[in-house]
């Protein structure tokens, strides 16, 4: 009988009573698993009931209940790699499953025993073992390899470009797993997206990086034939997958841009340069940033979608040093987005800064923080607050 039985079995809770006779009973003797079973009896609890509904989340919406009979079908919602579907069994175990095109990874949290991650080739393996995890039997495969070690391959802000590495690693048969925001195996990932591959798959995946290099050069090769055909939508159409392979050249956007612009689909056409914008200031340097700023303030009447255009366009009136306009343009978005926390953390930030108007401060830093609660700005933020 195992050590960890520290106090008599009436008094242990129905956590502690179920695990006996579930996801530890190889600890424990039939004599006191049988003693357990009655105490369970005793309290009215029904393990088949205690089963029937299982709590489960799709990528990053609420957590929903649904009969344990319905799960295997919640399997065809996945349909990318970047997709995350979780379970939750009643001693709060996680079981997250994500499906690339040739496997189905999973990834099991315990939390005592931490994370075990492995990959399934068949549909009715992994719904077996999702149902033994459900009602707490015995959920890890015969024969599987759990992957120990992971190292990081590319990440990226851009899901597309992650989708597209994806994709050449499913032609090349290379196991991998997409890392993102709604996958509870990693979190620690310095950019939104990232692949991740069994330590043992990385050097044999470097070849995808020749592959994405030659698919570059072949789509330019086709944007220019398309260019002296003067085919927009052609153009338009190249230029979407070459963002998918170069998501942090800013021509690209720019260009598509200027096709938008010349089609009359003013939305659009201020989002793609937007982008080229917020690329070009995260590599630190701007050009022709007066004609920016000229085109969005040009066409802002004309797009029904309009706070990115004023957020580009305060920050540009903020690049250029012109405090106030900046402002201006964050309370026009507030006005049409009063829970738009950015717009309220410029704001605090401009009043302090630049007035002698606490009201305002305290206004939208406050507003921020009811907005934010896990801010890392928090506690400057609450400082300044309390020094007011």
């Amino acid at each position: 009988m195992s050590e960890e039985i520290l106090k008599p079995i009436d008094v242990m809770s129905e956590d502690e009573l179920l695990a006996v006779i579930t996801v530890n009973r190889e600890k424990f003797n039939d004599e006191y698993k049988s003693k357990v079973t009655e105490e369970l009896e005793k309290r009215g609890v029904n393990l088949e009931e205690k089963f029937r509904t299982v709590r489960m989340k799709f990528n990053l919406n609420e957590v929903e209940e649904v009969d344990i009979s319905e799960v295997n079908e919640r399997i065809s919602l996945l349909k990318k790699p970047i997709d995350v579907l979780y379970f939750i069994n009643i001693m709060n175990e996680h079981y997250a499953v994500q499906k690339n095109k040739n496997l189905f990874v999973v990834h099991h949290h315990a939390p005592k025993s931490g994370f075990k991650s492995f990959f399934l080739e068949i549909e009715e393996s992994l719904k077996t073992s999702l149902q033994n995890f459900l009602t707490l039997n015995n959920w890890l495969p015969d024969g599987v390899e759990v992957i120990e070690h992971w190292e990081t391959f590319e990440e990226s802000a851009s899901p597309d470009y992650i989708l597209k590495l994806a994709e050449f690693m499913d032609e090349s048969e290379i196991v991998y797993c997409v890392n993102s925001l709604q996958n509870v195996r990693f979190n620690s990932n310095n950019s939104p997206y990232a692949i991740v591959l069994p330590v043992d798959e990385v050097s044999g995946a470097e070849e995808i990086f020749d592959k994405m290099e030659q698919l570059k050069e072949s789509l330019h090769t086709k944007l220019e034939e398309a260019e002296s055909k003067d085919d927009v939508e052609l153009q338009l159409n190249i230029l979407k997958e070459l963002e998918s392979v170069t998501p942090e050249d800013s021509l690209v956007f720019y260009i598509k841009a200027q096709l938008l612009d010349e089609k009359g689909d003013y939305q659009n056409a201020s989002d793609a340069l937007i982008e080229s914008f917020n690329i070009e200031m995260s590599n630190g340097a701007v050009d022709d940033i007066d004609d920016i700023e000229n085109y969005l303030v040009s066409i802002i009447d004309k797009i029904d979608n309009k706070i990115n255009s004023l957020h580009c366009l305060a920050t540009i009136s903020a690049f250029k040093g012109e405090v106030d306009s900046s402002a201006e343009y964050y309370e026009k978005i507030i006005k049409l987005d009063e829970n738009d926390s950015m717009a309220h953390l410029h704001l605090g930030h401009h009043y302090y800064s630049n007035t002698e108007d606490d009201e305002n401060v305290k206004i939208h830093f406050n507003k921020y923080l009811e907005l934010e609660p896990k801010s890392e700005e928090r506690d400057a933020i609450e400082e300044i607050l309390n020094n007011l």
